[in-house]
């Protein structure tokens, strides 16, 4: 019994430093966890969208989606690393909504979560600045 937990220890802590030498050698990832096609069809127009800053890298964008009934379900967008995970956008979306509906709300999520990293970068220079 006791082999197995170190066994268990171990295995953890050898994923653990992988992953987090993996997130530093991408510039970015964008995630898609929607599950009708109205999420994907968010998830591609973001993801045609989106411009990444130049200088910030390591994050990772999920795109996931909740069903609230059969003809909506709530959409966000978390931005994050390895560990933490920030929901910059959320909303309800309807199968109905048509394309420039689609673009508009995409735009949105986009500029929502360009401000998000750039905050987020600013701060931690700020932080390198002091020390």
């Amino acid at each position: 019994m006791n082999r197995r937990i170190w066994i268990i220890v171990f295995l953890s802590l050898f994923f653990l430093f992988r992953s987090s030498s993996f997130a530093s050698d991408i510039e970015f990832l964008i995630v898609d966890k929607t599950r009708t096609p109205w999420g994907h069809k968010f998830y591609r127009t973001f993801q045609e969208i989106w411009q990444p800053p130049v200088g910030i890298e390591g994050y990772f964008i999920t795109i996931g989606e909740e069903k609230v009934s059969t003809r909506q379900s709530w959409i966000y967008v978390k931005i994050g690393d390895n560990i933490f995970n920030y929901k910059v956008f959320e909303t309800l979306l309807k199968p109905t909504m048509g394309d420039f509906d689609m673009q508009r709300l995409a735009l949105k999520a986009a500029r929502k979560s360009l401000n998000f990293l750039l905050k987020k970068y600013i701060i931690i220079k700020r932080y390198e600045n002091e020390l």
